[in-house]
């Protein structure tokens, strides 16, 4: 069985430092190639009721009348999603204070 990864890039820049691109949930078992999550994770994140997504925006791809289909989800708000969250616990709290001190070295190299 072969695993094919769909990305779709979509014009709407809002933040460089996102992808701007749409990826599939990946099938059952396997990890997200952007992400890192499993299939259920994911599904479960995303789905209607998850806790993901009222802030990512999700396309569920399905023919008329079809009883399978294929869900995608922007990458770019779920890394928003994941940073929103991380801060919420704190989590990275001493991350600027790190990136400053990196960005006054380098400065300080170059001059």
């Amino acid at each position: 069985m072969t695993t094919k990864t769909i990305e779709i890039a979509v014009d709407d820049v809002q933040n460089g430092d996102y992808p701007n691109c749409y990826a599939a949930i990946p099938p059952n078992g396997k990890v997200c190639g952007h992400t890192g999550l499993r299939h259920t994770h994911l599904y479960a994140m995303l789905a209607m009721g998850g806790a993901a997504r009222p802030y990512v925006r999700v396309v569920n791809l399905r023919e008329p009348g079809a009883s399978k289909g294929k869900t995608i989800f922007h990458v770019g708000d779920f890394f928003r999603y994941l940073d929103w969250h991380a801060k919420q616990q704190g989590a990275g709290a001493q991350r600027s204070t790190i990136l400053d001190r990196d960005a006054n070295q380098s400065t300080q190299q170059t001059v």
